[in-house]
């Protein structure tokens, strides 16, 4: 969704809320004052949240990255890795190929592999087979 949209539906939301909160209290309606303040702290609020880093593990997914690598990080050498696109593929030492989003290396900012980078990273299962999460770079590739 638009960011655009996002903060119509913040403000519906705040303008409802002030509604309910007023009628509820002493069954008026709420002041400009009371719709302002609602309005501001929730835009305010959507603003701040926009402006989280993605692509930070959550508790949930790191969890289930490490219950599916059967107790350790696994390693393998970058495949290919298309920097634009944001994706590529990791080969393990045993010879699979498993998918990583840029999302899932380790660092700030827009994040990126290089072929025959050596990485370490642990196994997790999504919709369309294994991906590697939590992935770091072990040794540059020349």
């Amino acid at each position: 969704m638009q960011y655009i949209g996002k903060l119509v539906i913040s403000l519906i939301i705040a303008g409802l809320a002030a509604t309910l909160a007023t009628v509820l209290q002493d069954g008026t309606l709420p002041g400009l004052i009371l719709l302002v303040c609602f309005a501001l702290a929730t835009v305010a609020t959507a603003i701040a949240v926009s402006l989280l880093p993605r692509g930070v593990p959550t508790a949930t997914g790191v969890r289930k990255a490490v219950a599916s690598s059967k107790g350790g990080r696994e390693q393998g050498t970058v495949k290919w890795f298309n920097t634009s696109k944001g994706f590529g593929f990791i080969t393990t030492d045993s010879g699979k190929e498993i998918f990583v989003h840029f999302r899932a290396i380790q660092g700030e900012g827009r994040r990126s592999l290089r072929e025959g980078d050596r990485v370490a990273f642990f196994t997790a299962a999504s919709d369309k087979g294994p991906q590697a999460e939590d992935v770091e770079i072990l040794e540059k590739a020349s």
